[in-house]
Order: C-alpha cells, then sequence, then structure tokens
C-alpha cells in the first residue's frame, strides 16, 4: 500500500513537471509580417522568428556619437544597460529621432532619462516588462506571455515590439494598439 501511494505521488509529481515546461508554449504568436526593419542593436543579436527584420551591431560610443541615422530603433541588451543609464545619454534619448529599447531591464525606463538617476538606484519594475522603450515623451513596455520567460514568449515578445516599430516608421508615433 504504501509503494503505490509512493508511485501514485510520483506519477502527479511527473505530471506537475510536465505541465510547468509546457506551459506559455501553447499560445497563439503570430510572426511579425510586416515591411523590413533594421534595428541597431548593442549587444548580442537575440533569436527571433523574422526573416524581415535585420539587426545593425553597435556600440555605446555610437550611440553617444548618435550614429543611428540608418536604423528604425536601437535596442540595448541587458548586459549593456548599466552603461545605458549613464548621464550622458539621457538627452540622446529624449531627443532621438527613433525609439530606444531597453532589454529585460530590471528598473523602470527613468533609469534612462534622468541623467540624476543611477541604474542602481533606480526603482526596481514592477509591471513584468520585458522590453521598456521611450520616444520623446513616450514610454512603452511590453511583457512576456503570462510573465513566463522562455525562449517562444521572448520571440512574442520581439514580434509585438517589430509592430510597434514598424507603426512608429509609418506614423511618427509610438501606437500600441
Amino acid at each position: 500500500m504504501r509503494k503505490l501511494f509512493i508511485m501514485l505521488i510520483l506519477v502527479f509529481f511527473i505530471a506537475y513537471l510536465t505541465h510547468k515546461t509546457n506551459e506559455g508554449a501553447n499560445f497563439h504568436s503570430p510572426v511579425y509580417s510586416g515591411n523590413e526593419l533594421k534595428i541597431g542593436i548593442v549587444g548580442d543579436i537575440p533569436k527571433i522568428r523574422e526573416k524581415n527584420v535585420s539587426f545593425i551591431q553597435m556600440s555605446m560610443e555610437d550611440v553617444l556619437q548618435k550614429k543611428f541615422a540608418n536604423v528604425d530603433s536601437v535596442f540595448i541588451t541587458k548586459k549593456h544597460l548599466k552603461e545605458a543609464a549613464e548621464p550622458q545619454y539621457a538627452k540622446i534619448y529624449w531627443e532621438s529621432p527613433i525609439p530606444f529599447v531597453f532589454i529585460d531591464s530590471e528598473k523602470v525606463y527613468l533609469a534612462f532619462l534622468d541623467d540624476q538617476l543611477s541604474y542602481e538606484d533606480a526603482h526596481i519594475i514592477k509591471s513584468g516588462d520585458y522590453v521598456v522603450g521611450f520616444y520623446k515623451d513616450t514610454y512603452f513596455g511590453i511583457g512576456l506571455y503570462n510573465n513566463i520567460r522562455n525562449e517562444k514568449t521572448i520571440q512574442d515578445c520581439y514580434s509585438r515590439l517589430f509592430v510597434i516599430i514598424e507603426r512608429f516608421k509609418n506614423t511618427g508615433k509610438i501606437l500600441i494598439k
């Protein structure tokens, strides 16, 4: 009887783990199918599903020198966020003709826009956004599906981000629908 009880617990535990492993994998996630986008990226190029999005490697020095005229947006990855929050960059983000997007930031967007606020001292992001972006006076954030971090939910987040970038490219405004 004891062995049967242990077997049942083991079966339920394995079923639970299987459910948790598959969680977030079964949702509709359309791939961005709009016009071609060129994204400047500081950091590693993410694994995306889209063939109509290309990345151009950049450095924070390129951002400082405003070498982003040939891209539709600039993404800054987690590894470079602390540097991206240094005071000399704030004015660049405010005056940029394109959106800046900060990937996987633990801090609110003000960490990048307030030249008096360090990355360490900025508030921790509580919205669950995986990406936070800024253009002129508009902040936007996009979270992961059900706050689950896996390859599919991250790729879905990028696909939704590309839609926003395309709308910006066509209208000059950040429009979230």
